[in-house]
């Protein structure tokens, strides 16, 4: 985007290579600087607008990949396809923001940003943060950066959370030209695994809740076995909590059933037996848990949680932690009272064979 000498507004993605070529013998300017600009007309790259070497400008100092720019014109095109008002980095003044695309649906405004770059996770909360104290949604779509198999912590600091799609966040693939909502992340495993399911934006409508499935007894084994295996290599993430164990009598490689899920919502650092054995120790340890307790607990584990930047709920270790002991209520592990539960005990197993043996004899 440029002004001309007229100081109307150019979008180099609004024309054909061209036209462009017709359009570059006038000047152009920067909206944000003022600073005369040049109109780049490559064979292969998105043709564009940039500032010449030297310029200071907040804008300058960006940059832009040939992964970005083709990702807004994709962008752009949906847009057009369902006839969305919009409009490319429009400059908002008052928090110095240019989001890649605004859309205007009656009197919302929703800025897409389109994220291919490195970002720092303080920065992403400050920007989220701009927009939404000038009344603006956000919404965060990542580009191929992102989109590996091994999660990160940025990568979960882009999740948000609906009733329909659970966690999810948005993915675009430039050289596919689509647009997948990825919904339904869960946390699942020891070590710990991220799993989820993909829906290209054409299909949203069809998108249906899973249906909850029980951890079979072979998926508690193998998750007991290589915490046994861990244990015997000295994994670091596991001494400190299997020595709470030890102090209380226990082995970690024999926690109860109860301390297995087949799947949890994907915002701990740590897996869900780790969390949910430490959960169970303090139970255990007490012999009641109140609410403040368990608000202690979580204050004191909140480095093992992602900070969820994009969710309005901030305190979702909180909610997980209640999620927790609502299963161990219908296990009769605890009973719910007045200010707080009540610890009536688990079945803990001496070490993994003592386990496996007990689980395999039930069968």
């Amino acid at each position: 985007m440029a002004q001309n000498q007229q100081q109307g507004y150019v979008n180099s993605l609004d024309y054909s290579r061209s036209q462009l070529k017709r359009l570059r013998q006038q000047p152009f300017y920067c909206p944000v600087c003022h600073a005369q600009v040049m109109l780049k007309i490559g064979s292969t790259i998105q043709p564009h607008f940039a500032h010449y070497s030297g310029t200071e400008c907040t804008i300058a100092a960006e940059g832009e990949t040939a992964e970005h720019l083709a990702g807004k014109a994709l962008l752009g095109r949906l847009c057009r396809r369902w006839r969305v008002t919009f409009a490319y980095e429009v400059y908002l003044p008052s928090i110095q923001q240019r989001p890649d695309l605004l859309i205007s649906i009656g009197i919302r405004r929703i800025a897409l940003e389109f994220q291919c770059s490195p970002i720092s996770i303080d920065r992403l909360q400050e920007r989220t943060q701009g927009y939404r104290q000038i009344g603006y949604q956000v919404i965060w779509i990542l580009g191929q950066r992102y989109q590996h198999a091994r999660w990160t912590e940025k990568n979960h600091a882009f999740l948000q959370y609906s009733p329909d799609w659970g966690w999810y966040q948005w993915q675009l693939k430039v050289d596919a030209s689509q647009l997948w909502l990825i919904h339904h992340v869960v946390h699942t495993g020891y070590p710990q695994q991220v799993s989820y399911q993909r829906c290209p934006v054409a299909h949203i409508k069809q998108i249906k809740t899973p249906i909850r499935q029980r951890q079979s007894t072979a998926a508690i084994l193998k998750e007991s076995q290589s915490l046994y295996s861990k244990l015997g290599q000295a994994a670091p993430d596991l001494l400190q909590i299997q020595q709470a164990c030890y102090l209380a009598g226990h082995h970690l490689a024999g926690a109860p059933r109860c301390c297995h899920r087949a799947a949890m919502p994907p915002i701990n650092r740590s897996a869900i037996i780790l969390l949910q054995v430490r959960l169970l120790l303090l139970c255990e340890q007490s012999g009641k848990l109140t609410d403040s307790q368990l608000q202690q607990f979580c204050y004191e584990q909140v480095a093992d949680f992602y900070r969820l930047l994009l969710v309005d709920q901030q305190l979702w270790y909180v909610h997980w932690c209640r999620l927790v002991l609502a299963g161990w209520v219908q296990k009769g592990i605890v009973r719910r009272n007045c200010s707080g539960w009540d610890y009536l005990g688990a079945c803990w197993y001496s070490d993994f064979f003592a386990k496996q043996a007990a689980i395999q004899n039930k069968k």
